[in-house]
């Protein structure tokens, strides 16, 4: 694998109609100011395009013009704002401030090279997961899912359903109300078209998640399982091999099933806790249950496992914040955050020792979790800003990423957060340390933060802001590539010479019709400039870097925002029954955008 040809010269044009028309969001996100690129020029290179076969040499140059303020002055106007007064050299919750984190200090490059290989079995791919794309919510004895009640589908009648008369209620972290994953991609039909999709692309690897709720409805095994659920993933994973491509499987992406979280009726999920308030795991041999019944009967054919999907966001969003379940009782996020992603690391570590222990031995396969972690720059070279930045680092990637590599919370949380940060037995930190074959990590995008006397909604102490770093369609996406490489380089300073899968990252765009969202130039440059800082550090940092999976697919259901925003490389035409586009309808239509085109260049 590696970056297509050179680039034939003489054929630039200027994109900045439509990368800054089509691409601009609508409003602002609460975190900080937004300010669009417009007015600066954007320049691309080389889309070729025949009946016979499709040349695509990409390259996008974001340039600022000769009129825009240099460097250092767009850095001091940065700094100004309010800084924590701890001490004139002191930084929140570190004994000496952190350096700056490199590569790039205060300048950072616009230009990126598109020439190259990557390392011999690098590993290419693309991700779904089974909310976003399966629908047949209803059918063949699915039980009903957190997610089917966060979005207000009718699950009257279904195992584990809460709702006992139609219609069900919305929850009001819902953007997209009517909007649900009933239909979705209706991928649970039309599996073996999208199979041979991904064998037209010459796709080798696709990474899945199996649906709790589908395999065991109530997630509880004593309640039963569910053979048409279990046949399914039999199916899907024998029409990959039979298409030449290896099946990645994510246990758990979201999706728990509604009966482990019904408090009135004892079942309390992720946040179960004793009489004193500690986490007492009550999930988790459930989650084993499901594991191991998942290892069983898939993994003669699965080598690559995953246990969990994105723990920080399921966890921290999911109080009150965008993401399922968001319940009342549970959304204090200064208390059950914690409780949950304990559980969850206990969960992982359990079903990683039965893996090992059980399976692995005779399978011979791979076993992690995928962590994720969007980069944050200092805003300026202030050493509390640099603290900001670090912290924010910390909270988000070192709260999963810390107990599996060292067996314990980072010494930052534990003194900022005190008592309400739950700790782990002596046993507990040595299941937890090592408890990973290879370091997942999704990452998308960038933005600044200088620090606040405020804790914020992530406990950090920072103010974040994207000031002049390119904006996707989703308002928490701004793309700045250098931001991976200099993630991937902290990763290898605090962990070391780690197997790094990164097993997400995409873009999406506001489109004004199909034939634009399939010329999806935008995505195009977000991958081929992030695969050259990716290049980067591998072969100038000497960072251990094996593999690439983009996200995603299929355009599909994004969580709260309905289909609204679309992170595939095929388009999918969902045959909408409403004006709003919240219902897709089955016997869906998928057509490759040109992006995929490009990563088949590149595998």
């Amino acid at each position: 694998g590696g970056f297509p040809g050179p680039t034939p010269s003489g054929m630039a044009s200027d994109l900045r109609s439509d990368l800054l028309g089509r691409d601009r969001p609508e409003g602002q996100n609460g975190s900080g100011p937004r300010t669009s690129l417009a007015g600066q020029p954007f320049h691309r290179v080389a889309v070729v395009v025949s009946t016979a076969t499709v040349l695509l040499v990409y390259s996008l140059v974001a340039m600022r013009d000769s009129s825009h303020m240099a460097q250092e002055e767009t850095e001091n106007l940065r700094g100004e704002g309010a800084l924590m007064e701890a001490g004139e050299s002191e930084c929140l919750g570190f004994d000496t401030c952190p350096p700056f984190p490199l590569p790039y200090k205060g300048s950072y490059p616009s230009v990126f090279s598109h020439t190259g290989t990557f390392p011999e079995g690098f590993e290419w791919g693309l991700g779904t997961a089974s909310y976003q794309v399966e629908g047949a919510y209803n059918e063949d004895g699915r039980g009903a899912s957190i997610w089917d009640t966060f979005t207000g589908a009718d699950t009257v009648g279904m195992k584990g359903s809460i709702c006992k008369e139609a219609p069900c209620p919305v929850n009001p972290q819902m953007f997209a109300v009517g909007a649900t994953g009933n239909v979705a991609c209706d991928h649970y039909h039309q599996y073996k078209q999208d199979v041979a999709l991904m064998k037209t692309m010459g796709l080798k690897h696709y990474r899945f998640s199996i649906a709790w709720p589908r395999v065991v409805p109530t997630g509880r095994i004593a309640d039963g399982v569910n053979e048409a659920g279990l046949a399914f993933y039999d199916n899907l994973i024998n029409e990959l091999l039979a298409a030449g491509v290896a099946p990645t499987v994510t246990l758990y992406h979201w999706d728990l099933p509604q009966a482990l979280l019904i408090p009135e009726e004892g079942w309390f999920g992720w946040y179960s806790v004793d009489e004193k308030g500690a986490p007492d795991y009550q999930i988790v041999p459930h989650f084993l249950d499901f594991a191991r019944l998942c290892f069983a009967r898939y993994g003669d054919r699965v080598k690559t496992w995953m246990t969990f999907n994105e723990a920080w966001t399921f966890i921290l969003e999911g109080s009150n914040a965008s993401k399922a379940p968001s319940m009342p009782r549970y959304n204090d996020r200064r208390i059950w955050p914690y409780i949950a992603g304990h559980t969850v690391l206990i969960a992982h570590a359990k079903a990683v020792e039965l893996y090992r222990k059980e399976f692995q031995p005779t399978q011979g396969g791979r076993i992690g979790i995928t962590n994720n972690c969007d980069w944050r720059e200092p805003a300026t070279k202030k050493p509390q800003d640099v603290a900001a930045a670090e912290r924010s680092q910390i909270f988000w990637l070192g709260w999963f990423s810390d107990p599996i590599n060292f067996g314990d919370y980072p010494v930052l949380m534990k003194r900022l957060l005190g008592k309400r940060l739950p700790s782990f037995t002596e046993e507990e930190k040595a299941l937890l340390k090592g408890s990973f074959d290879f370091f997942g990590l999704n990452h998308y995008g960038t933005a600044w933060i200088r620090n606040s006397d405020k804790p914020g909604w992530m406990e950090v102490y920072g103010e974040e802001d994207f000031d002049g770093l390119l904006p996707a369609k989703s308002r928490w996406l701004h793309m700045a590539p250098w931001g991976l490489r200099k993630l991937l380089n902290w990763i290898h300073r605090r962990y070391g010479d780690l197997n790094v899968m990164l097993t997400e990252g995409g873009w999406n765009f506001r489109a004004p019709d199909i034939e634009a969202a399939r010329v999806d130039v935008s995505r195009i440059a977000y991958y081929a400039d992030y695969l050259s800082e990716m290049h980067k550090a591998i072969h100038v940092d000497g960072i251990r870097v094996t593999g690439y999976y983009a996200w995603s697919l299929l355009d599909n259901f994004e969580w709260e925002r309905g289909y609204s925003e679309r992170f595939g490389v095929v388009y999918n035409n969902f045959g909408f029954a409403d004006a709003n586009e919240t219902t897709p309808t089955t016997g869906q239509l998928r057509m490759r955008k040109l992006s995929s085109c490009w990563l088949s260049q590149v595998w």
